[in-house]
């Protein structure tokens, strides 16, 4: 069983992904850039396969998801469906990526123009 281990900046928030997760989806949504700085990769599992640990301030983004950061030092760490099974979790919060790749990336034509997307994409 494959285990992710993650935490934010300060290390009042950690957690734990219990089994596989999904590959890398890498999100270029405006409200990806203004909360994490740039586009956000994100690794997906199941709601209940995470276990968190530390006081996390959940924000509600649209009608649909909402963002989890530490309420100590503001890290970015998760998006959760308010409907649905799933969590997505930073790759940058997570202690190891080894195994990891892209496998998809979303609201391209939100992607800011100074960087460059895939050929392809």
């Amino acid at each position: 069983m494959q285990q992710k281990i993650g935490h934010c900046a300060c290390g009042a928030v950690s957690y734990r992904i219990e089994g596989e997760v999904g590959g890398v989806v890498s999100c270029h949504c405006k409200s990806c850039q203004r909360l994490h700085g740039n586009y956000n990769p994100m690794v997906v599992a199941e709601k209940d396969a995470v276990a968190i640990t530390g006081d996390v301030t959940w924000y509600q983004s649209s009608d649909e998801a909402e963002r989890g950061f530490c309420a100590q030092c503001g890290s970015a760490l998760f998006k959760r469906q308010k409907k649905g099974s799933k969590i997505l979790a930073s790759v940058g919060s997570l202690d190891d990526v080894t195994g990891l790749t892209n496998i998809k990336n979303v609201f391209v034509e939100e992607a800011g123009a100074y960087y460059l997307m895939p050929p392809g994409e």
